[in-house]
């Protein structure tokens, strides 16, 4: 007797919650807003994944993948903090400069009295460079001439390709930067990868990569990338960048 008292209790109390939840969720579904978003500035797809643990239990969150677009639903105090996150992470991204200078080195001069050596002109210019004059102290190079200077400019972790060369030589440049904002000072982290297309003895095109790196600049400095030797090591490329956040 005691047992169908506690179960008749207990199912009053169940036949008295349930529509006490009905009417809880119909009450939040009436609450819900619906916004339409653009996403101007990233992928969608890297909003999404970001501002699916912000959503309430009643909300909901689509992806419009074609339109880069995003279908908000939630209750309005949700809502807008999940707009207030999204307007914070859908930015522009910087506008990034860089000035690249290509520079062949050799070991040996046009005047030079070796009639094998195939000799680089002094260009005056370059050897009172700074850079080349530490390079010449680390290097046994007697000359250096500039094949070829470029400004590029791209967004902040975008992808740049670039044609370099000069006097039949031709290289591509493949540059990726990445603007990181620090407590010390900002820089830049670039990676990137100086390349040259070869030809096999059965004329099938082969590719060669020179400089392979990551690197980092402050923002205004000037590095040398790296150096690749050629023919044997008499001629070597180098490779000297520099970096700037366009305002």
């Amino acid at each position: 007797m005691k047992k169908a008292t506690i179960f008749l209790v207990a199912l009053f109390l169940l036949m008295g919650i349930i529509p006490m939840l009905y009417a809880h969720q119909n009450t939040e579904q009436s609450n819900l807003r619906k916004e339409i978003v653009k996403v101007n500035y990233i992928d969608a797809r890297s909003a999404y994944s970001i501002l699916m643990p912000y959503k309430s239990s009643a909300g909901k969150l689509q992806l419009v993948r074609e339109s880069n677009m995003l279908i908000i639903e939630d209750i309005p105090e949700i809502l807008e903090k999940i707009l207030s996150i999204l307007k914070e992470i859908d930015i522009k991204p910087l506008d990034l400069q860089f000035t690249v200078d290509l520079i062949l080195g050799s070991m040996f001069t046009s005047s030079s009295p070796n009639p094998s050596a195939a000799g680089t002109a002094i260009d005056k210019k370059i050897e009172s460079d700074p850079l080349i004059k530490e390079l010449r102290n680390l290097l046994t190079y007697e000359s250096f001439k500039r094949l070829d200077s470029t400004l590029i400019n791209v967004q902040d972790n975008s992808r740049s390709t670039q044609r370099l060369g000069g006097a039949g030589l031709s290289f591509r440049l493949d540059l990726q930067p990445r603007y990181i904002k620090e407590e010390d000072g900002d820089s830049i982290r670039v990676e990137l990868s100086l390349s040259t297309r070869q030809y096999k003895k059965d004329g099938s095109p082969l590719s060669m990569t020179l400089i392979d790196t990551t690197i980092s600049l402050v923002s205004g400095d000037r590095s040398v990338v790296g150096v690749s030797k050629l023919n044997g090591g008499d001629k070597a490329l180098i490779l000297i960048l520099s970096g700037v956040v366009k305002k």
